[in-house]
């Protein structure tokens, strides 16, 4: 082999693939990480993206107010637990009613066509205050935590926070309380359900003055 030479590769003349190898591996990895941290995000603002959605179908369909006004068709709308459904119609709606407030309830009040939340946004459009029975079924249930989400959001839009009523039931602590509740606690009213029954009237009383219009 005398005369052969052999030649030392040159490290500048892979620098072009090294380079291309290396911008793609940190291109995979970018990749991973925002696949990886996608559902972290989308979780943590469903509500919001779900609520931009929701008003821009429901303003194209007509069925959402563009603007406020004093006049309201409702009082109240009530929110509750389907298990509480015997308390809410029965009992809270009953005495309003026959206290002379008009209250909107979601199996009176929805209107077919429309997906549960536009309609709890349309009946909310129609009514002064948003009333919530906070009751442990009310805790429990997943759609109420996603409904109180929705409604928070919805009333900070429209500057409407203290638009909110909420009625605690079975003695729970305010640290319980749903995170979106929680956030607006400062401008909300809320009212513990009494243990005796003597005390009844003074809860209606308090209730019925927080309905009436400018409170």
């Amino acid at each position: 082999m005398t005369g052969s030479r052999i030649e030392s590769a040159n490290p500048c003349t892979f620098s072009p693939y090294t380079d291309g190898c290396g911008n793609h591996g940190w291109l995979w990895n970018c990749s991973r990480r925002t696949v990886a941290l996608a559902p972290v995000v989308v979780k943590r603002y469903r509500v919001h993206v779900d609520y931009i959605i929701l008003r821009l179908r429901s303003r194209w369909r007509g069925v959402m107010r563009t603007r406020y006004s004093q006049s309201f068709q409702f009082d109240a709308f009530l929110t509750y637990s389907e298990e509480d459904y015997n308390l809410a119609c029965y009992n809270i709606y009953q005495v309003l009613s026959n206290r002379g407030l008009k209250i909107s309830l979601p199996d009176k009040d929805f209107l077919p066509g429309l997906s549960k939340v536009e309609q709890m946004l349309q009946c909310i459009d129609d009514s002064r205050k948003v009333v919530f029975v906070v009751t442990e079924k009310f805790l429990e249930n997943g759609w109420s935590s996603y409904t109180v989400q929705i409604v928070v959001t919805h009333a900070f839009h429209n500057k409407r926070e203290r638009s909110i009523i909420v009625i605690i039931k079975d003695d729970i602590p305010i640290e319980r309380m749903p995170r979106g509740l929680k956030f607006v606690w400062w401008s909300i009213v809320s009212l513990r359900w009494p243990n005796c029954e003597e005390n009844m009237d003074s809860f209606w009383d308090e209730i019925t003055a927080a309905l009436l219009p400018n409170t």
